[in-house]
């Protein structure tokens, strides 16, 4: 079900806080690996990266950051309220209009709704690092074409 009055576009800085807000309460709630989360971890966490914000009837409802130089999508965060309606899918759309060759990200092998997402939208494993903490995948997408 998409949500037909969502805009995509890009963080300004007055949306920090609401960012900060979906970072920290979604990392607490569904990322056990992750102590003690805080509203600052936004801010060093997306350094250097494009931020773009999903919004519906002005409510901050999700982002995402791209870290150009690579294609590769670093966070993808959407409010629990608005899950399963159309914002990820909005988002990763957004990114592949921005992205310049064939983007990847990584998603926490744990992860299984999140990697059931990414499958559903076309992306497939590439690569396993079970050493890292914790353990992940890398993700790419099957719909660049050149």
């Amino acid at each position: 079900m998409a949500v037909i009055n969502m805009k995509i576009r890009p963080m300004i800085a007055q949306d920090k806080p609401a960012l900060a807000e979906i970072y920290r309460r979604d990392r607490e709630r569904d990322f056990p690996w992750v102590a003690h989360p805080q509203l600052s971890d936004f801010e060093r966490d997306s350094a250097n990266e494009s931020v773009f914000v999903a919004e519906i009837d002005g409510e901050i409802v999700g982002f995402v950051s791209l870290y150009r130089v690579m294609n590769f999508i670093h966070l993808l965060f959407v409010s629990p309220d608005y899950r399963h309606q159309g914002v990820g899918h909005a988002l990763l759309e957004a990114m592949r209009q921005e992205a310049t060759g064939m983007l990847t990200l990584k998603c926490v092998i744990k992860n299984e709704a999140a990697l059931q997402f990414y499958a559903q939208e076309g992306f497939s494993i590439r690569r396993e690092d079970w050493l890292a903490f914790p353990a992940n995948y890398t993700l790419q997408d099957n719909h660049y074409t050149e």
